[in-house]
């Protein structure tokens, strides 16, 4: 380490001394560090001064430590045995252990007094460091952290075949379909992984330096990887050319879709761009086609919701709405109540902004705004169609929702969406939409509102005590059930997080004739739902609750994603 009494020199001087930025850089970014307090060497990099080797390699001379540039070789089995919990609260890469000394990768020499002290008193070794860029060490730290081999991003390729839509190639674009260019592996290697971690999207995005890929596990955004920026316009143009979009055209958003095989299995990938000012990022939608065969059995509700559900699409018309965020499963409901109902003897139409999964027996109609084409235009044209059955993807505006009132009202039921935080909300924004009460009680049959909750981990869960907290509203909701909670320690099955998988809690609220008279009256949201727990509609945090006590999820989760209930 260095010597106490020499006082090292400043990185920004050194970077000046050695002629990477100029001393003009150096004090524009001196005077935005005074604002915004952030390292120097991050504004650096992010001013587009200079690039993180450059740091790197200046940090580590002066700390008298390795340089980390390029690829990393971790010694597997070492970094498997690696103690998780210091790995947790370190932040540091275990790399290898050799001559009875730990080499570590950091991304911040701050940190080095506090790891030495920590690992000496709980290892007894002593600790070499490798000093790495931060978008290094977050690549590898999250791959050894959840599980996920440390192996080179590019190595790591498996079968997949990418089927494209058809399109005309000019011939400076034929190399992008060249099946052995780099490119082509590097978009099948991301689309492959994500499919291999169950991720539900992939994004891709461009900052100044390089390329960050994410998925979306569970619900959750991991960054998993990192490429070269000279390298995104042509894996862009490689995209675009799957989903059958303009290559040319870089300064609209655009969409489009194309689908991979794997594993006798088939994903559809719903592709979206959009320009930034570092290029255009990518987001793919990852759907499982088999899921559209799901039915409402098949998604997870509590036997009690899943009981009310089914009255609910029992009925021969009116309105039924599933609210939410975005992400809380909506279209997912809408299908598998679609599936329970499709059957020879009804016609279904829907109108959907996308058309997500492709059911066999049913019209699907994709909207599409720019030539006028509105979920409002084909509940019109639906209506001349004979239907028994309609769904529209989401109401949108006072159009939308008067046709849908009128469907229902004709004698037809009618499935939606709408975005709102609880079911009993749901009047209150038809109402906002300018919908008579009256056309809303006459109309409505059933809400459901919905969320979805992290799953804990089956093979690695275990006992614990009911936090506290709320330990006294798991009494008076479920006083027959023993509450405990489990959660997930972390295995491989779950690439260490202790969740796998997802599931719903839902409140379903049935309309009466006691509702029906408050939705006229034009009663507060919060008054319909009173009224329709005594009725008996669970609330999203108590189904959530019973789910916690049956070993499905956990009260954090519960917390996080529904939030606690008040008295």
């Amino acid at each position: 380490m260095l010597d106490k009494e020499r006082k090292p020199k400043k990185l920004g001087d050194i970077l000046v001394e050695r002629g990477v930025i100029t001393p003009y850089e150096l004090e524009k970014t001196l005077e935005l560090q005074k604002d915004i307090k952030r390292p120097l060497g991050e504004i650096l990099v992010q001013m587009g001064y200079c690039a993180w080797d450059d740091i790197i390699r200046v940090l580590a001379e002066q700390y008298e430590i390795e340089a980390c540039i390029g690829e990393v070789n971790i010694n597997e089995e070492f970094s498997k045995s690696f103690p998780r919990d210091i790995l947790n609260e370190l932040r540091v890469i275990p790399i290898d252990e050799r001559d009875g000394k730990i080499f570590l990768g950091i991304d911040s020499i701050y940190d080095i007094p506090v790891i030495k002290r920590r690992l000496k008193f709980r290892m007894g070794k002593e600790v070499e460091f490798c000093l790495m860029a931060p978008s290094t060490f977050e690549a590898i730290y999250n791959n050894v952290l959840h599980g996920i081999s440390a192996a080179t991003f590019s190595e790591k390729m498996g079968e997949i075949t990418i089927q494209e839509q058809p399109t005309e190639i000019q011939e400076d674009q034929e190399i992008a379909l060249e099946a052995e260019t780099p490119v082509v592996k590097l978009v099948s290697n991301i689309v492959n992984h994500a499919i291999e971690l169950e991720a539900s999207d992939v994004h891709i995005e461009p900052q100044r330096k390089n390329v960050i890929v994410r998925y979306r596990v569970d619900g959750i955004l991991r960054r998993i990887t990192e490429y070269p920026r000279n390298l995104h316009a042509a894996v862009v143009s490689r995209i675009k050319i799957l989903s059958g979009l303009d290559i040319v055209e870089r300064r609209l958003p655009q969409d489009g879709k194309f689908f991979v095989k794997k594993d006798e299995e088939q994903y559809d990938l719903r592709v979206s761009t959009m320009p930034s000012v570092n290029g255009e990022k990518v987001v793919m939608r990852i759907l499982k086609v088999s899921s559209s065969k799901k039915k409402l059995e098949d998604l997870g509700y509590s036997a009690y919701n899943y009981e009310r559900i089914q009255k609910l699409i029992e009925h021969p018309y009116g309105i039924i709405l599933v609210t939410g965020p975005t992400g809380s499963g909506k279209s997912t409901t809408l299908v598998a109540m679609i599936n329970s109902l499709n059957s020879e003897d009804v016609n279904i139409v829907t109108a959907e902004d996308p058309v997500e999964y492709t059911v066999e027996g049913i019209t699907q109609c994709q909207v599409n705004t720019e030539i006028g084409l509105t979920f409002a235009k084909y509940l019109r044209s639906f209506l001349r169609q004979d239907p028994d059955i309609i769904m529209v993807g989401e109401i949108r505006d006072k159009e939308t929702a008067q046709l849908a009132v009128e469907a229902s009202l004709t004698g037809h039921l009618v499935l939606s969406t709408l975005h709102t935080n609880t079911a009993a909300g749901a009047v209150d924004r038809l109402v906002n939409m300018g919908i008579e009460p009256s056309l809303i009680s006459a109309s409505l049959v059933g809400i459901m509102g919905q969320r979805l909750v992290r799953k804990v981990c089956q093979k690695c869960k275990t006992e614990t005590e009911f936090p506290t907290k709320i330990l006294e509203k798991a009494r008076k909701y479920f006083p027959n059930m023993n509450p405990v909670q489990y959660v997930g320690k972390g295995c491989q099955e779950c690439n260490n997080t202790g969740y796998k998988g997802r599931t719903a809690v839902a409140e379903v609220l049935m309309i009466n004739d006691e509702l029906r008279r408050l939705i006229q009256k034009g009663a507060a949201a919060s008054e319909i739902e009173r009224i329709a727990r005594q009725h008996g509609m669970v609330t999203m945090f108590q189904d959530g609750l019973y789910k916690v006590l049956n070993g499905e999820t956990t009260v954090e989760e519960i917390l996080a994603t529904v939030g606690e209930e008040e008295e």
